[in-house]
């Protein structure tokens, strides 16, 4: 009796425990708005449906953890967006701040160098009624001059993060593209 209600309380703690993530494995659909038609990603959440109009003409890679985007013309440009669990709701305060500065830098290749963070951000946008908080850097990296932009945002029990990196010159335009896509992201 004693083993069957240590697997009962087993069960019920990793239930509790578990976290909620998003399936990013794209589902490609539409929508139509007075007769225009546009085209949308659905991703999953516990059986809820999430939309994503992605910037026109990028196309997109991903599995289940995460999803990659590249634009027709940005060369070595690309955009992602991933997820990490989090062990309870996080607010964007001074330290908070700090730490993912810290972790906008960790996505960047260990060869990167003259790394810089030029800008970090409360709240540039909302998404789904979410705070965020974008960190920008410049860096080298063998020889050229890169920017990528980290947007973090922060659900109850996940944080995703939007990664936007391409070569300085091609960075303003299209990461414009992207982060105006995200306004986009509808939790149905």
């Amino acid at each position: 009796m004693a083993a069957r209600s240590t697997i009962t309380l087993t069960y019920l703690i990793l239930a509790a425990t578990a976290r909620s993530s998003i399936d990013f494995t794209p589902t490609a659909g539409e929508r139509v708005l007075e007769g225009i038609r546009f085209p949308e990603l659905y991703f999953h959440e516990n059986g809820h449906k999430i939309s994503y109009e992605q910037p026109r003409g990028w196309t997109y890679t991903g599995d289940g953890a995460y999803i990659k985007f590249m634009p027709p013309d940005g060369r070595q440009a690309f955009a992602e967006i991933t997820q990490a669990p989090l062990a309870k709701p996080q607010n964007f305060d001074e330290d908070t701040m700090k730490s993912l500065q810290a972790k906008a830098v960790s996505f960047l290749s260990p060869d990167a160098g003259d790394v810089i963070v030029v800008r970090a951000e409360k709240n540039p946008l909302m998404i789904n009624q979410h705070e965020t908080f974008e960190v920008t850097v410049t860096f080298r990296l063998y020889g050229e001059h890169y920017q990528q932009s980290v947007l973090f945002v922060n659900l109850p029990d996940t944080q995703l993060a939007f990664r936007f990196l391409s070569r300085k010159p091609d960075f303003e335009r299209l990461h414009r593209d992207f982060r105006g896509s995200l306004c986009s992201l509808q939790w149905l």
